[in-house]
């Protein structure tokens, strides 16, 4: 329960809107559910179960966090709608290209941290600061449009 309060106040700090009440209510379910089962449910950490909650958890951040970008929470509605009814997908290579190539270092990060984990695999020398380095290198080189620091919105 506190772990909930502490989520939704930590929502409204945010902004005096129902949208950051909701995306904090939306963490502290997601945590509050993660240390029930954490705590209850004894499931083998295998290979498989930590790509399932690497992928669930990344789902569910990036969908929680449409509420900052869309602050409106009827536009969050209307956004989710119009990408389940979306069958007219433009066949865009170049930006189909620019997602695999700038979130491939991620992927390449966590499954080597996988491997790395594993006790019976060599140990790779300084991953972490090649890992890193590249990420810098990839925000660097697509900064994207500029826009203003979002706590200065508040």
């Amino acid at each position: 329960m506190n772990l909930m309060i502490t989520m939704i106040l930590g929502g409204l700090w945010h902004g005096a809107a129902i949208s950051y009440a909701v995306w904090g209510a939306f963490h502290g379910i997601a945590l509050a559910l993660e240390r029930f089962i954490t705590d209850k449910v004894r499931i083998k950490e295998t290979p498989v179960v930590t790509v399932v909650k690497t992928l669930f958890v990344f789902f569910s951040v990036t969908l929680a966090w449409l509420l900052f970008k869309l602050p409106e929470f009827d536009h969050v509605i209307k956004y989710l709608q119009s990408i389940a009814n979306n069958t007219h997908l433009k066949n865009d290579y170049k930006l189909i290209t620019y997602i695999l190539v700038y979130s491939s270092i991620v992927v390449f990060y966590h499954a080597a941290y996988l491997i790395y984990r594993n006790k019976s695999l060599p140990k790779l020398q300084n991953f972490d600061y090649v890992a890193y380095a590249m990420m810098l290198f990839l925000i660097m080189t697509n900064s994207g449009s500029s826009g203003s620091f979002i706590y200065f919105q508040f």
